[in-house]
């Protein structure tokens, strides 16, 4: 058995409403747990969990309103243009310029 404290990556358990929490197998898998082994689920506070988090994946959901479809169509065009831009002939990437 390890305590939180031995694991180097932090697990994201996902509880349902009917109170059955779902772990994701390649996430066991990378720490050597093999099926139909018995874990032990310890809530850990928030402060804790938020100075073991090393990923910052889905930290800012909910935290601001979702663009609206046309903010988002600008925001994919402007950044399509952006991309052709740095890389046309004479662009900030163009290989051929020194």
């Amino acid at each position: 058995m390890s305590s939180a404290e031995q694991q180097p990556e932090v697990l994201d358990l996902v509880v349902g409403a009917d109170g059955s929490g779902v772990i994701d197998a390649t996430q066991l898998a990378s720490l050597g747990v093999k099926p139909c082994t018995h874990l032990n689920v310890v809530p850990v506070g928030r402060t804790r969990a938020a100075e073991r988090r090393r990923s910052v994946r889905g930290a800012l959901a909910g935290s601001g309103p979702a663009p609206s479809p046309d903010d988002f169509e600008a925001a994919g065009s402007a950044a399509a243009r952006d991309s052709a831009d740095r890389y046309r002939d004479g662009g900030a990437w163009d290989m051929a310029t020194p």
